[in-house]
């Protein structure tokens, strides 16, 4: 391996972790399903955040990025579309606030299609992505092997916080025994996903 590619990994670890551990849409919902469903039945939404950013990710290498410059209307209509679905997650959460908690297993966690098919309206996603494909590969000989190896460590990283996220919110729920403070709880993680709106017109 090339000096230049192992001196790109510390940069490639440190911002992999800081984009995929810092909250944003995927970090709410799943910490979100870990507590109202598990981490066992969140593994799905796990494995379909990984599956949708990774065929995101090789679209991107790929140079089908720069549509979004070639085309401004596709980018305005994607922010639009991301902030309609975000609201409507915002709101299936804020009513499942209404059920007790063992009833709270009737809304089922995201599939793998699902989580899969969301990150394409995910503004945290889609910006993590294009600074991983433009800032974080090396140009040339060298710009495949960056960017495979960037699109591993990205999986590697993105997988653990996933994980923590999911493990997060299932300790969270030993606190929520009650309808009260599970009504709260979804309550919070509804406003704290709407409050992730702003990121779609930065992005």
């Amino acid at each position: 391996m090339s000096t230049e590619l192992l001196t790109l990994i510390p940069a490639l670890i440190l911002f992999c972790f800081a984009a995929a551990f810092t909250p944003g849409p995927n970090n709410i919902l799943l910490t979100y399903s870990g507590a109202n469903f598990g981490v066992k039945r969140s593994l799905n939404h796990v494995i379909g955040i990984r599956v949708g950013m990774t065929a995101i990710h090789i679209i991107m290498l790929f140079g089908l990025g720069s549509l979004f410059l070639a085309l401004p209307v596709l980018h305005a209509t994607l922010q639009v579309v991301a902030s309609l679905y975000i609201v409507y997650l915002a709101i299936k959460i804020a009513r499942t606030s209404t059920l007790k908690k063992q009833d709270s297993l009737l809304v089922e966690p995201m599939s793998i299609k699902q989580a899969a098919l969301f990150q394409i309206v995910n503004p945290k996603s889609l910006t993590m992505i294009i600074s991983v494909c433009s800032a974080l590969t090396l140009p040339g000989d060298l710009y495949w092997h960056s960017a495979i190896m960037g699109l591993i460590i990205f999986n590697i990283v993105g997988i653990c916080c996933a994980l923590f996220w999911v493990t997060t919110g299932k300790y969270i729920s030993k606190y929520l025994q009650s309808p009260q403070s599970l009504k709260r709880f979804n309550l919070i993680m509804a406003i704290l996903l709407l409050g992730c709106l702003p990121l779609i017109f930065i992005a």
